[in-house]
C-alpha cells in the first residue's frame, strides 16, 4: 500500500488523540519521521511510518485524514 501524506497531515497525525495512541507502540518511528519531515526527507518518513501504518488504528487514522 502506497500511502502519501503532506508535512501538514503528519503534524495533524502526529497530534491526534489516534496518533498519540500509535505513538504508544511505534514512538521510536514517529519521532524519526517527524525528524525526516523537519529535514525535507518526506520519502524516508514514509519509510519510517510503513509498518506502523499497516495498523488498524493508523488505517482508521488515514481514513479521516481522507474524510
Amino acid at each position: 500500500m502506497d500511502v502519501s501524506f503532506s508535512a501538514d497531515q503528519l503534524r495533524r497525525v502526529l497530534g491526534s488523540a489516534e496518533g498519540k495512541l500509535l505513538a504508544a507502540d511505534g514512538g521510536g518511528r514517529l519521532r524519526q519521521a517527524a525528524e525526516a519531515v523537519k529535514a525535507g526527507d518526506h520519502a524516508r518518513a514514509q519509510a519510517i511510518l510503513q509498518p506502523v501504518l499497516q495498523t488498524e488504528q493508523a488505517q482508521a487514522l488515514l481514513q479521516k485524514l481522507d474524510g
